[in-house]
Protein backbone atom coordinates (compact mmCIF):
# COMPACT_ATOMS: atom_id res chain seq x y z
CA UNK A 1 0.00 0.00 0.00
CA UNK A 2 3.09 2.24 1.02
CA UNK A 3 3.62 2.77 -2.98
CA UNK A 4 0.51 3.90 -3.91
CA UNK A 5 -0.50 6.31 -0.92
CA UNK A 6 -0.52 9.87 -1.66
CA UNK A 7 -2.29 11.57 1.21
CA UNK A 8 -2.92 9.79 5.08
CA UNK A 9 -5.85 12.00 7.39
CA UNK A 10 -6.41 11.69 10.94
CA UNK A 11 -9.18 12.18 13.18
CA UNK A 12 -8.63 14.40 16.00
CA UNK A 13 -9.55 13.78 19.23
CA UNK A 14 -8.33 10.79 21.05
CA UNK A 15 -6.66 10.37 18.06
CA UNK A 16 -3.70 12.61 17.80
CA UNK A 17 -4.22 13.83 21.90
CA UNK A 18 -6.67 12.96 24.89
CA UNK A 19 -9.68 14.36 24.62
CA UNK A 20 -10.62 13.57 27.75
CA UNK A 21 -7.94 16.42 29.61
CA UNK A 22 -10.01 19.01 27.99
CA UNK A 23 -13.57 17.62 29.87
CA UNK A 24 -11.50 17.04 33.14
CA UNK A 25 -10.65 20.23 32.60
CA UNK A 26 -14.06 22.02 31.96
CA UNK A 27 -15.24 19.73 34.99
CA UNK A 28 -12.29 21.31 37.19
CA UNK A 29 -12.95 24.74 36.08
CA UNK A 30 -17.11 25.06 37.12
CA UNK A 31 -17.44 22.70 39.95
CA UNK A 32 -16.92 24.76 42.65
CA UNK A 33 -19.34 27.30 41.12
CA UNK A 34 -21.82 24.91 40.14
CA UNK A 35 -21.75 23.04 43.35
CA UNK A 36 -22.24 26.30 45.09
CA UNK A 37 -25.78 26.38 42.82
CA UNK A 38 -26.91 23.28 43.40
CA UNK A 39 -26.17 23.11 46.86
CA UNK A 40 -23.37 20.61 46.80
CA UNK A 41 -19.87 20.67 47.11
CA UNK A 42 -17.21 21.27 44.26
CA UNK A 43 -15.83 17.85 44.71
CA UNK A 44 -18.79 16.09 44.21
CA UNK A 45 -19.74 17.84 41.05
CA UNK A 46 -16.40 16.80 39.61
CA UNK A 47 -17.00 13.50 40.78
CA UNK A 48 -20.40 12.76 39.06
CA UNK A 49 -19.83 14.46 35.91
CA UNK A 50 -16.56 12.36 35.62
CA UNK A 51 -18.53 9.41 36.23
CA UNK A 52 -20.71 10.07 33.92
CA UNK A 53 -18.36 10.74 30.91
CA UNK A 54 -16.87 7.77 31.50
CA UNK A 55 -20.19 6.12 31.50
CA UNK A 56 -21.80 7.62 28.31
CA UNK A 57 -17.89 8.74 26.57
CA UNK A 58 -17.54 11.84 25.48
CA UNK A 59 -19.67 13.92 23.13
CA UNK A 60 -22.89 12.25 24.66
CA UNK A 61 -25.52 14.56 23.57
CA UNK A 62 -26.96 13.95 27.13
CA UNK A 63 -23.64 14.44 29.38
CA UNK A 64 -24.39 17.00 31.54
CA UNK A 65 -28.49 16.10 31.50
CA UNK A 66 -27.34 12.62 33.03
CA UNK A 67 -24.78 14.42 35.17
CA UNK A 68 -27.33 16.69 36.89
CA UNK A 69 -30.26 14.36 36.94
CA UNK A 70 -28.23 11.93 39.13
CA UNK A 71 -27.45 15.25 41.57
CA UNK A 72 -31.04 15.28 41.78
CA UNK A 73 -31.65 18.39 39.11
CA UNK A 74 -33.53 18.79 35.86
CA UNK A 75 -33.04 22.09 34.23
CA UNK A 76 -32.87 22.50 30.55
CA UNK A 77 -31.65 26.10 30.54
CA UNK A 78 -28.44 25.13 32.78
CA UNK A 79 -27.55 22.03 30.64
CA UNK A 80 -27.91 25.01 27.89
CA UNK A 81 -25.32 26.85 29.68
CA UNK A 82 -22.79 24.55 30.59
CA UNK A 83 -22.69 23.47 26.95
CA UNK A 84 -21.63 26.42 25.46
CA UNK A 85 -19.53 27.13 28.23
CA UNK A 86 -18.29 24.03 27.34
CA UNK A 87 -17.74 24.63 23.97
CA UNK A 88 -15.88 28.58 24.91
CA UNK A 89 -13.53 26.32 27.50
CA UNK A 90 -9.91 27.13 26.14
CA UNK A 91 -7.83 25.46 28.47
CA UNK A 92 -3.76 24.64 27.50
CA UNK A 93 -3.53 21.49 25.52
CA UNK A 94 -1.04 18.74 24.58
CA UNK A 95 -0.98 15.97 21.76
CA UNK A 96 0.05 12.24 22.75
CA UNK A 97 3.99 11.88 23.56
CA UNK A 98 5.24 11.33 19.66
CA UNK A 99 2.57 12.04 17.65
CA UNK A 100 3.98 15.68 16.39
CA UNK A 101 7.28 13.37 15.54
CA UNK A 102 4.90 10.90 13.83
CA UNK A 103 3.06 13.49 11.80
CA UNK A 104 6.49 14.86 10.91
CA UNK A 105 7.90 11.58 9.90
CA UNK A 106 4.75 10.65 7.68
CA UNK A 107 5.11 14.70 5.34
CA UNK A 108 9.42 13.78 5.51
CA UNK A 109 8.20 10.57 3.48
CA UNK A 110 6.44 12.54 1.25
CA UNK A 111 2.55 12.53 2.20
CA UNK A 112 0.25 14.64 2.12
CA UNK A 113 -1.26 15.22 5.21
CA UNK A 114 -5.02 16.16 6.22
CA UNK A 115 -7.76 16.40 9.61
CA UNK A 116 -11.55 15.33 9.45
CA UNK A 117 -12.96 16.30 12.73
CA UNK A 118 -16.23 16.34 13.97
CA UNK A 119 -17.35 18.78 16.92
CA UNK A 120 -18.25 22.79 17.11
CA UNK A 121 -15.69 24.36 14.29
CA UNK A 122 -15.05 27.22 16.18
CA UNK A 123 -13.93 24.51 19.40
CA UNK A 124 -12.19 22.29 17.04
CA UNK A 125 -10.30 24.89 15.22
CA UNK A 126 -9.17 26.20 19.23
CA UNK A 127 -7.48 22.89 19.29
CA UNK A 128 -5.66 22.49 16.45
CA UNK A 129 -4.00 25.70 16.86
CA UNK A 130 -3.29 24.97 20.75
CA UNK A 131 -2.04 21.58 20.41
CA UNK A 132 0.46 22.73 17.92
CA UNK A 133 -0.82 20.87 14.92
CA UNK A 134 -1.93 23.38 12.18
CA UNK A 135 1.86 23.20 10.28
CA UNK A 136 1.53 19.27 9.87
CA UNK A 137 -1.78 19.59 7.91
CA UNK A 138 -2.16 20.56 4.27
CA UNK A 139 -6.18 20.68 4.45
CA UNK A 140 -8.48 20.65 7.40
CA UNK A 141 -11.81 19.44 7.04
CA UNK A 142 -14.59 20.76 10.20
CA UNK A 143 -17.62 18.81 10.05
CA UNK A 144 -19.27 21.89 11.93
CA UNK A 145 -19.00 23.82 9.13
CA UNK A 146 -21.73 21.66 7.51
CA UNK A 147 -25.53 20.11 8.02
CA UNK A 148 -25.52 17.73 10.59
CA UNK A 149 -26.22 14.77 7.51
CA UNK A 150 -23.09 15.73 6.51
CA UNK A 151 -20.57 15.12 9.79
CA UNK A 152 -18.94 11.28 10.26
CA UNK A 153 -19.86 8.96 9.09
CA UNK A 154 -20.78 10.37 6.19
CA UNK A 155 -18.21 9.94 3.38
CA UNK A 156 -18.57 13.69 2.60
CA UNK A 157 -16.11 15.23 4.60
CA UNK A 158 -13.37 12.97 3.45
CA UNK A 159 -14.26 12.95 -0.41
CA UNK A 160 -13.89 17.39 0.47
CA UNK A 161 -10.61 16.54 1.83
CA UNK A 162 -9.78 14.52 -1.42
CA UNK A 163 -10.85 17.47 -3.98
CA UNK A 164 -8.99 19.78 -2.29
CA UNK A 165 -5.73 18.03 -2.28
CA UNK A 166 -6.19 16.71 -5.72
CA UNK A 167 -5.74 13.24 -4.97
CA UNK A 168 -8.21 9.95 -5.46
CA UNK A 169 -10.00 7.96 -2.25
CA UNK A 170 -8.18 4.67 -2.87
CA UNK A 171 -4.61 7.24 -2.54
CA UNK A 172 -5.48 7.93 1.03
CA UNK A 173 -5.22 6.40 4.38
CA UNK A 174 -7.23 7.51 7.40
CA UNK A 175 -6.43 7.26 10.86
CA UNK A 176 -8.93 7.17 13.66
CA UNK A 177 -10.25 5.62 16.84
CA UNK A 178 -13.49 5.24 16.90
CA UNK A 179 -15.37 2.75 15.39
CA UNK A 180 -19.15 4.25 15.72
CA UNK A 181 -18.01 7.16 13.39
CA UNK A 182 -14.09 7.09 12.05
CA UNK A 183 -14.31 4.25 9.19
CA UNK A 184 -17.59 4.07 7.76
CA UNK A 185 -17.39 7.33 5.84
CA UNK A 186 -13.55 6.48 4.27
CA UNK A 187 -14.34 2.88 3.90
CA UNK A 188 -17.16 3.69 1.63
CA UNK A 189 -14.88 5.57 -0.87
CA UNK A 190 -11.91 2.87 -0.94
CA UNK A 191 -9.53 4.49 1.51
CA UNK A 192 -7.55 2.23 3.73
CA UNK A 193 -8.47 2.44 7.30
CA UNK A 194 -6.39 2.54 10.13
CA UNK A 195 -7.11 2.32 13.72
CA UNK A 196 -5.22 3.14 17.05
CA UNK A 197 -6.88 1.95 20.34
CA UNK A 198 -6.40 4.88 22.03
CA UNK A 199 -9.84 6.20 23.25
CA UNK A 200 -12.52 5.44 25.33
CA UNK A 201 -12.45 1.71 23.20
CA UNK A 202 -9.48 0.85 23.95
CA UNK A 203 -9.07 -2.35 25.93
CA UNK A 204 -12.76 -2.68 25.43
CA UNK A 205 -14.86 -5.08 23.56
CA UNK A 206 -15.15 -3.82 19.71
CA UNK A 207 -18.59 -1.99 19.79
CA UNK A 208 -21.13 -2.81 17.25
CA UNK A 209 -20.23 -0.27 14.24
CA UNK A 210 -17.49 -0.48 10.98
CA UNK A 211 -14.16 -1.55 12.59
CA UNK A 212 -10.89 -0.47 10.75
CA UNK A 213 -9.57 -2.90 8.07
CA UNK A 214 -5.66 -2.39 10.13
CA UNK A 215 -4.97 -1.60 13.75
CA UNK A 216 -1.79 -0.46 15.38
CA UNK A 217 -1.17 -0.23 18.95
CA UNK A 218 -0.17 3.53 18.30
CA UNK A 219 0.66 6.57 16.50
CA UNK A 220 3.81 5.30 16.55
CA UNK A 221 3.27 2.16 15.27
CA UNK A 222 2.09 3.42 11.86
CA UNK A 223 5.32 3.07 10.40
CA UNK A 224 4.92 -0.17 9.67
CA UNK A 225 1.79 0.33 7.50
CA UNK A 226 2.93 4.22 6.08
Amino acid sequence: MSTTLLAVGFDLDYTLWDHGDFAASFFGAIACELGGRLGCSGRRVERVLSDTLARLTLGHPRLFDEALLRMGVEDPGLVAELVERYHRHRPSLKPYPGALDELRRIRNRGYRTFLVTDGMSDTQRYKVEALGLRPFFDELVFTGDFPRILHKPSPFPFLLACRRLGVRPRQCAYVGDNPLCDFEGPMRLGMLTIGVPTGPFAGRPSPPGHPPERVVAGLGDLGGLL
